[in-house]
This record gives structure tokens, C-alpha cells and sequence, in this order.
């Protein structure tokens, strides 16, 4: 039977081995495949990736490798700010400009209006500017020039030196997804009280990595609250309830360990807290996914199962 990872793979390989020929890339299946990619990690928010697009495809003269990193670090970057339980967007359009052709693609997000935070934009290496927000949402474009020939070409695509490492690519979308640092360090420019809580918080799961008893209702104690106020003030912070922060935090501590440590599945299970490796295998897919011998294969040399 062939499992998700391999599904997604195929699906890579089947994009990449069309890029041999000429120098134009297709946007549309390229988007198309990121959001699959992609999706598992925002399920794991309930953050909904919806793909549109006028046309069946799409050709500008960009290299695809530059073109999936780049969609890749806005999509994440957005999913990243946007609260739980919303819609990511993603249409594509050829519109004319002064007598001129240009495909866009815009990308709307609700839940957060993020025209404040410029990073999004200026991190992801692509023509991509605010094309307009209100106060719960904000649309970004990316726009490419681009010619009727380009349209209409059928040639194939090159990713223009050598082979896309779909491996690579897959786990730099686990990498982002996984850091629960990303709040505390947000948190520590503008309010390093807050930062300090969530800093107390993980040194707290941290000493306790392996207690499998150790759930929200041990955190509260351990913090000196009730479980309400803790659930208020994390809530607030980062979105996510206390257990299913604590089930994350073990989960980027396994995968930490089956990343740079010698140790088989089972073990990383035991070392961070889950009762079974079956039940660890479970969440560890839902919230990478990929299940965690798949991912250890990831690994140089790696030999554990």
C-alpha cells in the first residue's frame, strides 16, 4: 500500500522531472502541489488552504526552485501569524497592465489583519507586496510579467541546476512548523514579561519531558494557577490550549531527538512522555505528516526503526 509520504513524493517527482527543457516554469500544478504539501500542518491549526485559479496553466520565466522556496516561506510565514481555525486563499489570475500581460497570484488569510508585519514580505524573496487588508484579513499579490508566448508555450520546465530534493524541501516545511520559539520570540521584543511566562513554561515541560503523567493539570500546579488562568493567559499568548501545547512541545523534543540522536522509535517515544509507540507514531503523523521511521529515514546513515 503506498502511504502519504510516498503519494507525495510521486506526485514531486511527477512536477520535477518535467523541468528538463526550457526555462519557463508552470505556477499553477507548482501551487497546486505545495498546498498539498503543505496542508497537513495547517490541519493540525484547522487552518483550510483553498486553491483557485482562472486558467489551466500558467508559464513565466522563473526557476521552480525559486519559485516553490519562495511561496513556501510567504504561505508559512502567514500560516505562522494567522490564530487558529481560518482560511489561507491562494488564486491566480492573468490580468493586463498597460497594454502588458502579468500573472497574479494573491493569497488572502483571515482571522488577522497582517499589513504591520513586514518581515512576511521582505523574507520570502519574491515581487510580493500588500494588495489590501481590512481589519481581520489582508490580501498579498505576487506579480510576474509575463508574454502571450509564454502562455501559450508547451515546452517543459527546468528547475534550472539539477534535481529538486523534495526531501529537503518536505522537512524545511516540518522545520518552520515545529518551532514553538517562534512565539517567545516574538513575544521578546514587545513584551518580554510574556516571553518570560512561556520561557517558564517550556523550561517546566522540559524537566518533565519524560513523566507521561505530566499534563495541564501538573502544569498549573507546577506554575502556581488554576488551570483556567493558565488557560486564559496561554490562550492568549500562543493560541493553543495547555494540552495541546504540552503534546507539541514533546512532539519537537521527539523529533529533535530522532533527528540528531541514536535512538529508535520506541525510545524517542519513552524519552518524551508518550505512553506507547503506536500512540506516539499516531499524533507524531498528524502533526508532521510523515510517521517518525519515515522521517528518521530522512536521516544520514540513518539504521533505526
Amino acid at each position: 500500500m503506498i502511504n502519504e509520504f510516498q503519494k507525495r513524493f510521486c506526485i514531486f517527482k511527477g512536477l520535477t522531472n518535467c523541468m528538463q527543457e526550457k526555462e519557463y516554469t508552470d505556477i499553477i500544478p507548482l501551487l497546486k502541489h505545495l498546498c498539498i504539501v503543505s496542508r497537513p500542518f495547517a490541519n493540525n491549526r484547522n487552518i483550510k488552504l483553498d486553491f483557485t485559479g482562472t486558467e489551466k496553466e500558467i508559464k513565466i520565466d522563473c526557476a521552480a526552485s525559486t519559485l516553490l522556496n519562495g511561496f513556501n516561506k510567504l504561505f508559512s510565514s502567514i500560516i505562522d501569524y494567522m490564530p487558529d481555525n481560518n482560511t489561507l486563499y491562494i488564486t491566480t489570475e492573468v490580468i493586463k497592465k498597460d497594454e502588458a500581460k502579468y500573472v497574479s497570484v494573491k493569497i488572502r488569510n483571515t482571522g488577522i489583519n497582517l499589513k504591520q508585519v513586514p518581515a512576511i514580505t521582505n523574507n520570502c524573496g519574491l515581487p510580493a507586496g500588500i494588495f489590501s487588508s481590512s481589519a481581520k484579513e489582508t490580501v498579498f499579490e505576487v506579480c510576474y510579467s509575463l508574454s502571450t508566448a509564454r502562455v501559450a508555450d508547451t515546452g517543459k520546465q527546468t528547475m534550472n541546476g539539477g534535481p529538486f530534493n523534495y526531501i529537503n524541501f518536505v522537512k524545511g516545511i516540518k522545520s518552520h512548523f515545529s518551532k514553538l520559539k517562534n512565539p517567545v520570540e516574538r513575544l521578546a521584543e514587545t513584551r518580554p514579561k510574556e516571553a518570560a511566562f512561556l520561557i517558564k513554561i517550556n523550561e517546566c515541560l522540559l524537566k518533565n519531558l519524560d513523566n507521561e503523567r505530566f499534563d495541564a493539570n501538573a502544569l498549573s500546579n507546577a506554575m502556581a494557577m488554576s488551570r483556567a488562568q493558565l488557560l486564559r493567559k496561554l490562550k492568549s499568548l500562543t493560541g493553543n490550549s495547555p494540552g495541546y501545547y504540552i503534546k507539541t512541545f514533546r512532539l519537537e523534543k521527539a523529533k529533535e531527538l530522532l533527528e540528531t540522536k541514536d535512538v529508535t522509535v520506541s525510545e524517542a517515544a519513552c524519552q518524551t512522555g508518550f505512553n506507547s509507540p503506536s500512540n506516539f507514531t499516531k499524533v507524531f503523523s498528524e502533526k508532521f505528516g510523515i510517521t517518525p521511521s519515515q522521517f528518521q529515514r530522512t536521516k544520514p546513515n540513518a539504521t533505526k526503526e
